[in-house]
């Protein structure tokens, strides 16, 4: 009976361990950083920030497992993906992004998109309180017209001024989506490929959903944990790898 017993139990943990590490199908994976660099002293959003060395540390996971990176345009474009897809999405559009994250996609000849408030460019992030970390510098429009001439960088928008759209009404939502797509189109020159809705807080689809007008086609990135069917979804669900790293290393390396 003991010898059932432990039978019974050995086979379900052999179960439980194979649907845990068994590689699953795979799927369009998004990255999603804010701040890469040291946080100041004293930060309360250290949880905001990635190292450059971790940084280069996903990329190379990245390029050892196979993953290719894609712009969002090739969403947009209804493009082929390649076998194994991932986005890297950089909500800010800050400072460090020339800095630091730049140097390393020319050195890994990786792609990601930017995501910029079109209202503060050369100014700095105003949508964040101070008191909880100083204000960062964001990028200028001759920066972002140099990144975007690489052919390595896409650009996304955030709405002018880092407005969370949870917090507006439908009329102001629907000024605020079409204005900040239209600035920094006519801000850059350069082609605007999707919106985040970063800094909002939204935890489902259907909340995601409703802060959007009928009319707006862009794909969005949502702040929604989790991956995308490789069906080229308009919500696009993402992960934090500053946030959750073994979580995230885990979900791709089920996906390799």
């Amino acid at each position: 009976m003991i010898y059932l017993f432990v039978s019974a139990a050995a086979a379900a943990a052999a179960v439980c361990i194979w649907l845990i590490v068994r590689r699953r199908p795979h799927a369009l994976f998004v990255l999603t950083y804010e701040k890469i660099g040291r946080a100041p002293a004293g930060s309360r959003l250290k949880y905001e920030w990635t190292s450059p060395n971790q940084l280069e540390k996903m990329l190379l996971f990245l390029k050892k497992h196979g993953f290719s990176s894609i712009p969002l345009s090739s969403l947009q474009a209804n493009e082929k993906l390649p076998a194994k897809p991932v986005l890297l999405a950089f909500v800010g559009g800050y400072q460090s992004f020339m800095a630091e994250v730049f140097p390393l996609l020319q050195k890994y000849h990786m792609q990601a998109d930017l995501f910029v408030p079109p209202a503060l460019l050369g100014q700095y992030n105003a949508w964040q309180d101070p008191h909880v970390e100083p204000w960062q510098n964001i990028l200028t429009i001759s920066e972002i017209k140099t990144l975007a001439k690489s052919g390595l960088v896409s650009l996304g928008a955030m709405t002018l001024s880092g407005e969370d759209l949870s917090l507006l009404s439908a009329e102001e939502r629907a000024f605020l989506l079409s204005e900040s797509v239209f600035r920094l189109h006519k801000l850059t020159g350069v082609a605007v490929n999707g919106f985040s809705l970063y800094p909002a807080q939204v935890k489902h689809e259907e909340q995601a959903a409703a802060l959007l007008p009928a009319e707006f086609t862009l794909p969005v990135l949502t702040g929604i944990k989790g991956l995308n069917p490789r069906r080229r979804p308009q919500l696009i669900k993402t992960l934090f790898p500053a946030r959750c790293p073994l979580a995230v290393r885990f979900s791709l390396w089920k996906h390799r």
